[in-house]
């Protein structure tokens, strides 16, 4: 196509015209001419658009880093001794809680901590409840628990609201320990299977079907040692689900513990608050824009982020593409723990998922003692001088 097609107003038909800039469609590959008539003032758009060729700027492919090579060495040292510091781990981090259990009439009650070993063992070997008994009997010959319990009573206390609270702060303690390693994080949602199933209409082919439904786990990862320092379980659909509007508390709970140098994420988690958020938190966000984005009157930090991407995209992507550990980690996660829920309803769906983050952190910290020499990451007597006392 021609670029200069356009000779006359499309009005009143005088030549006296003059371009007034360009429409560029979202790929950038042809654009339409803004033109102006002097002699009647009319505005007008040429209707065929034309091919952009010499002035358009070369398309950018990103130069991925090379992969690191893996020091078998030291992981298999971590995979053959992971489970005795796991157990290890975990009982010293459940041995830093006081808990204060209410005297009511009625059944036992059983130990709380014995309760929290039980769940954190069962999702640790992917077991069935009524196998993960003889595991726990063996646990109690050995004297990591006082008492062993019922495999329907160790189902039934995953859908105890008491445990919400205990498990986040236990995926805090077991994040603590890398303070010093992890100060680049990414922020990403997945979600996890149940066996429950929900009806809906399908408009286009009218007819009923069913899908299973679904639990969501946003999740804030460190980049080095895939360490999950935030977690918080949502449904599949509704307020509150969606992925932006669990990053800003995702942020938080991650600088309550760590210093926070950068924040990657997916183009969801774009928005101006988001941005000016996480340099208050002092990081830099390293979320992509859109292609049809533009750094207009959305404040200076968009303004910022946005010179930065278009000037140095090779830069920018090399800080925005350790957001892919956030997908190891959820490999991880659901490759060892697996990726479906064995309870119903949602609390309990809730404590499973932040059990199986519990899980995964215990078994970074021991990957971490071997693979970076990190001896803070094994627990210690020294946390007896704190105890949390936790009301029941």
């Amino acid at each position: 196509m021609e670029k200069n097609k356009t000779s006359a107003c499309t009005k009143c038909g005088s030549e006296k015209i003059v371009k007034r800039g360009k429409i560029f469609n979202a790929r950038q590959t042809l654009f339409k001419q803004r033109w102006f008539c002097k002699n009647c003032g009319t505005k007008f758009v040429v209707r065929e658009p034309h091919i952009c060729t010499e002035n358009s700027a070369p398309k950018f492919e990103y130069k991925s880093k090379p992969e690191t090579p893996t020091n078998w060495v030291t992981y298999n040292k971590a995979q053959l001794n992971e489970k005795p510091m796991f157990l290890e781990i975990l009982n010293n981090v459940l041995d830093m809680f006081e808990f204060e259990q209410i005297k009511t009439g009625g059944r036992h009650v059983c130990d709380t901590k014995c309760m929290l070993f039980g769940m954190l063992i069962k999702i640790y070997n992917k077991n069935s409840a009524r196998r993960t008994i003889s595991d726990l009997k063996f646990l109690n010959s050995v004297g990591y628990l006082t008492e062993v319990p019922c495999y329907s009573t160790l189902m039934n206390y995953f859908g105890n609201t008491n445990f919400k609270p205990i498990l986040e702060k236990i995926i805090e303690l077991t994040a603590q320990p890398l303070k010093e390693v992890e100060v680049d994080f990414a922020s990403d949602a997945t979600g996890f299977s149940t066996s429950q199933f929900g009806r809906w209409f399908d408009e286009k082919w009218g007819v009923e079907s069913e899908r299973r439904i679904y639990r969501k786990a946003h999740v804030t990862t460190g980049v080095t040692t895939n360490i999950i320092a935030s977690c918080i379980v949502t449904k599949n659909y509704g307020k509150g689900s969606a992925d932006t509007a669990n990053y800003k508390e995702l942020l938080k709970n991650t600088a309550i513990i760590f210093k926070v140098r950068e924040m990657s994420a997916d183009m969801a988690y774009l928005s101006r608050s988001n941005l000016e958020a996480t340099v208050q938190a002092g990081a830099i966000p390293y979320i992509p824009f859109k292609s049809n984005t533009t750094g207009g009157n959305n404040g200076l930090v968009w303004r910022k982020m946005w010179l930065y991407a278009k000037e140095n995209p090779q830069e920018f992507f090399e800080h925005y593409h350790k957001r892919s550990n956030v997908e190891s980690t959820f490999s991880m996660v659901k490759q060892k723990f697996g990726s479906f829920l064995m309870t119903k309803n949602f609390e309990a769906n809730t404590n499973e998922i932040l059990c199986k983050a519990i899980a995964h952190n215990i078994c970074c910290l021991v990957a971490a003692y071997y693979e970076l020499g990190i001896e803070k990451a094994f627990c210690t007597k020294a946390q007896e001088t704190g105890k949390i006392s936790v009301l029941l």
